[in-house]
């Protein structure tokens, strides 16, 4: 029996030691638990937080805290204008720390300067934009030969094309005719109207024209048109080209920016 009690306080000592160990790696695996649940991870756009009980990530009711306040975005009339705020950075929006921030050729009429997605709701925001005032055309429906001439001259680019069309509207001319006969009896009229030309002038459908439909500063894209005239004398255009003419604009406008944009911190993009 003397010596079944032998070495009792070393496995004693040994016990404890361990048992230390293992409580110590169940501390640290409860901490890192602990952690691992306070982590937020976005999935899908959704803020999640992991489940220690489900083991598994799931959408969390943590409240997001909210941005810091924005300034109201800056608006220019031209791309010119936009251009000049982003090359001197008057107001210091544009970052210095190697933070880039994207200008988008939204549309034919629209161009936004926008911030990197915020720290908190990942939002962007425009800081700055330009926007074309361009004047309304009217396509597709009839009007006078007056109202058409006055619009083509005012709202179209100069091109050999204009000149054609223009010389067709003011050419026409609705003409009434009639013819009588007369059988001692009775008589008979006969009216027929319609449109003729004053002139001759060669003119075939379709006809590429330049309308202004977007900046000033870049050239306005070509499209084709399709010129009806109504048995009243009046005319219309009509669009003929599907819109690819907006797709032509953007990309000018994207070249335009790119190779005046001096600031490395702005990318152009379209």
């Amino acid at each position: 029996m003397e010596g079944f009690f032998n070495g009792s306080k070393e496995l004693a000592e040994f016990l404890v030691d361990q048992g230390a160990v293992a409580q110590a790696a169940h501390d640290s695996l409860d901490r890192g638990k602990e952690d691992m649940a306070r982590q937020i991870k976005e999935i899908g756009g959704i803020p999640h937080r992991w489940d220690i009980h489900k083991m598994m990530w799931v959408p969390t009711d943590v409240v997001v805290p909210p941005d810091p306040p924005m300034p109201k975005a800056l608006e220019f009339f031209t791309l010119s204008g936009l251009i000049d705020y982003i090359n001197e950075n008057v107001e210091g929006t544009i970052p210095t720390d190697g933070t880039r921030l994207i200008l988008q050729v939204v549309d034919h009429r629209t161009v936004k300067l926008l911030t990197q997605p915020t720290q908190h709701q990942r939002q962007r925001y425009t800081v700055a934009y330009a926007q074309a005032h361009t004047p309304e055309i009217t396509f597709g429906r009839y009007m006078d030969t007056d109202a058409f001439c006055t619009e083509l001259l005012s709202k179209f680019i100069e091109t050999d094309a204009r000149k054609t069309l223009f010389q067709v509207a003011k050419s026409m001319v609705k003409e009434q005719t009639a013819t009588v006969s007369d059988d001692g009896v009775g008589q008979q009229i006969t009216v027929k109207e319609g449109v003729s030309m004053a002139t001759t002038v060669n003119f075939q459908n379709p006809v590429p024209l330049r309308p202004r439909r977007t900046f000033s500063e870049v050239e306005q894209p070509e499209s084709i048109f399709t010129l009806r005239v109504s048995k009243d004398g009046e005319v219309a255009l009509f669009e003929s080209d599907g819109n690819a003419w907006k797709i032509e604009a953007v990309h000018s406008i994207r070249d335009f920016l790119a190779q005046l944009i001096e600031n490395p911190a702005v990318t152009v993009m379209a």
